[in-house]
């Protein structure tokens, strides 16, 4: 009788039970099962997200981000949690929905929904305005509604990578030691090697700002001149980051369905890239660009590129 009446918390509230190490251990499990859990999900879920590399890259990419998986998820819940973990849920089943043709958008829908003139006098405003962007393309996520049985489309804008790095790049350009270490960074140099900053200019850029034998003045002119060309090559990319990418996700609001990634090309008749084309086998991509008579939108879902040309008064867009 003593024995079994050991295992039960006294009614005073002394407790009873078991202080031995393994004991502790597995009460502590029981009170936090989920945690540990979501990481081996997450861990999981990074073996199949390259579909478009080569095997033993997608294998290679795959095990280094299941060594990396507990400080991405430590990111993905600690920035602007909760929308950011359940985008992250999302991208995941979005991306197999894609992969295998199910539930898609279909391209009819799409173009219904830009029949209307406000939605397409809406977006012609907002290429134009593009067109005084410097620092980076613009673009984010474009979802598309039913209301009242009629599609309907939305543009979130998501800040690119490039254009939050160009502000880190002028924030540290006064001060040269950090500066360096902004170059030396190992997310920043993969960031800068995206937007067309080669490697070998980056490394002795590093190596003439540590040197002694230049002047203060002289590595400031470097450190300028570099920040210009950053921005000049910025202007005609758009580099998202997962991060950002899994919180919109996360707040679009619920009764809308993600078409794809959209972004603006600046210049005119401007079709997608060869690199759209060839992230279009990862997530389907929408180009639009302004033309002579409207502006016009490229759909490319795993290669297949379709055209949709919209013409606008540009009458109504001056006044």
């Amino acid at each position: 009788m003593t024995d079994n009446a050991a295992t039960f918390p006294d009614p005073s509230g002394w407790e009873r039970r078991s202080r031995t190490f393994p004991n502790r251990l597995r009460r502590k499990l029981n009170d936090y099962w989920l945690i540990p859990l979501l990481i081996c999900y997450l861990q999981l879920s990074t073996q199949f997200i390259y579909p478009a590399e080569p095997p033993l890259e997608r294998l290679y990419k795959g095990n280094r981000t299941f060594v990396q998986g507990i400080p991405i998820f430590y990111k993905i819940a600690t920035h602007e949690f909760p929308y950011t973990l359940m985008g992250h849920f999302y991208e995941i089943a979005d991306h197999h929905l894609y992969r295998f043709d199910l539930n898609q958008v279909s391209h009819r829908d799409l173009r219904v929904a830009l029949e209307s003139p406000e939605i397409g006098q809406e977006i012609y405003d907002r290429l134009a305005a593009s067109r005084r962007h410097r620092q980076s393309e613009l673009g984010g996520i474009l979802t598309l509604s039913y209301r009242q049985g009629n599609p309907s489309i939305r543009l979130y804008e998501i800040t690119s990578l490039n254009e939050i790095y160009l502000g880190r790049l002028r924030e540290k350009g006064d001060s040269v030691s950090q500066f360096i270490a902004f170059l030396d960074d190992k997310e920043a140099q993969e960031v800068f090697e995206k937007v067309g900053v080669q490697q070998k200019w980056r490394s002795d850029l590093v190596s003439a700002l540590k040197s002694e034998r230049l002047s203060g003045p002289i590595k400031q002119s470097l450190i300028d001149n570099f920040i210009d060309t950053f921005e000049a090559l910025s202007e005609s990319r758009y580099l998202l980051s997962p991060y950002q990418f899994k919180e919109a996700l996360g707040k679009i609001p619920f009764g809308e369905r993600v078409v794809g990634l959209y972004h603006f090309h600046n210049g005119f008749n401007e079709p997608p890239s060869s690199i759209d084309i060839e992230q279009s086998l990862r997530k389907r991509q929408i180009v639009m660009t302004l033309n002579q008579k409207g502006w016009t939108l490229y759909d490319v879902a795993k290669e297949d590129l379709r055209r949709i040309d919209i013409d606008v008064d540009k009458t109504a867009a001056l006044q």
